[in-house]
């Protein structure tokens, strides 16, 4: 992508916005989110997958710019366009494709963007480095600074402001992460490298500092045999010493090698987000980020988190609700899969094959609006009949839908029975004798 074609897309603000559950993004491949709490507001900053057919790069980890998604109720997403690339960063090497994991912070008005690449200029050593730019807004745009950060070598920027004011800058990558105290400019280091220790061995990086009733987090993901899982330690101080815990979530079960991640509280509520391969299942290095509902012990340790295609927040009714992200099933052989196997990111279908079959679609919000009309993207090759209702499979009956016999997808409009109101689980019933996929359901 030409320069000029970066620096339009740059000017020309991006107000379309995305309407997802798990994965968040559904129209580009993204990794590695640092999600932050701005203005009252979620914004993630992941990194930007891209595939090259040939060159050096052919097949790998390749990225070369970053978008940034925002939300205020975690379902729905605006895309801001792209903020950074590596063809507008004087001192990177834009031949590289290395722009990987980032973070950002804000201090004092100002938001501070942390990326690694590869440089130009391999006079002061090899390997990456991390690089900073400054914006006065979170969306941006972003002017990086002439050259990276002195005496940082490395991936995976974390950037943590304690509540004296001090930051803190971890990172890391290989068999070992480090961490430093910032200068109050938030460009330079105030401290020299410092290793943390007592973490498991093997393969390290991603490392991620939070603080909770005056406990610090310390994760990061770590390869105990092939795959990375996301692991924590807790300790007293920002800087350490930390104690390790155990795991945040276990490794894939079907071996996306990376997983990177964040954590926050929004809304008196704790979230993960981290990324997987939903969308490339083929290709483990084409990513897509989630989220998921966060829960601590009464010690203060971190529950496991599952990954779900559901997530979090609660789904507009009057949106497409795609209820393959179903939150629970009942029928041995319910299962989604894509609507077209050629292009994934149309995303997948539930299949209800047999009689009484359910999925339930929880929270659900009405806002107390007048709805009178069900929408639904169905298909049943032999005639079906489905059942949406609240709360329960044998809940309020909200609609039912007969499905006609036929091979194509079918877009229906069906009246309701009854008006749901406020946030309800939905659940869809198949009460036909036949099998029936379904895409999504709208209520208008």
């Amino acid at each position: 992508m030409k320069k000029a074609t970066l620096l339009l897309i740059l000017i020309v603000f991006s107000i379309a916005e995305i309407g997802a559950q798990n994965p968040l993004i559904m129209d580009e491949f993204t990794a590695d989110p640092s999600a932050r709490v701005f203005n009252n507001r979620v914004y993630v900053y992941p990194s930007h997958d891209i595939r090259l057919d040939s060159g050096r790069f052919a097949n790998w980890f390749c990225m070369e710019d970053y978008h940034v998604y925002s939300s205020e109720n975690l379902t729905q997403w605006e895309d801001h366009g792209v903020i950074l690339s590596q063809y507008d960063v004087p001192w990177v090497d834009p031949s590289t494709y290395s722009m990987w994991a980032p973070d950002c912070i804000e201090k004092d008005g100002k938001y501070y963007f942390y990326f690694p690449s590869t440089a130009k200029d391999k006079s002061e050593g090899r390997g990456r480095r991390i690089g900073v730019a400054v914006a006065d807004s979170p969306e941006g745009p972003f002017i990086p600074q002439e050259k990276p950060m002195e005496g940082v070598f490395g991936i995976d920027p974390n950037v943590f402001i304690d509540t004296d004011g001090q930051a803190y800058l971890y990172w890391g990558g290989g068999e070992t992460l480090y961490m430093a105290k910032l200068k109050e400019n938030m460009l330079e280091l105030a401290t020299e490298p410092k290793q943390v220790v007592d973490l498991p061995a093997k393969f390290k990086e991603g490392p991620y500092l939070f603080e909770r009733q005056g406990k610090y987090y310390f994760t990061f993901p770590h390869v105990p045999e092939t795959t990375e899982r996301l692991v924590y330690a807790m300790g007293d101080s920002p800087m350490g010493p930390f104690e390790f815990k155990g795991v945040i979530m276990k490794e894939s079960p079907v071996e996306c090698w990376t997983n990177h991640h964040s954590i926050i509280e929004y809304r008196d509520q704790w979230y993960l987000f981290y990324h997987h391969n939903d969308l490339s299942p083929d290709f483990d290095k084409n990513r897509s980020i989630k989220a998921d509902s966060l829960f601590f012990n009464a010690d203060g340790t971190i529950q496991e988190v599952v990954p779900t295609l559901r997530g979090v927040g609660i789904t507009p009714a009057d949106t497409k609700i795609q209820v393959d992200r179903y939150s629970e099933s009942r029928g041995s052989r319910v299962n989604y899969e894509f609507v077209d196997s050629s292009d994934p990111h149309k995303g997948w279908r539930i299949m209800l094959p047999e009689k009484n079959n359910w999925v339930r679609y929880n929270k659900v919000g009405f806002d107390d609006k007048s709805f009178d009309n069900l929408k639904i993207k169905a298909q049943s090759s032999q005639g079906g009949q489905i059942e949406i209702r609240l709360n329960g499979a044998d809940g309020t009956l909200v609609s039912e839908v007969a499905i006609s016999g036929n091979e194509g997808w079918q877009s229906l409009n069906n009246g309701l029975l009854s008006v749901p109101e406020g946030v309800n689980d939905l659940y869809l019933v198949n009460v036909g004798d036949n099998p029936v996929a379904i895409d999504w359901i709208q209520f208008e």
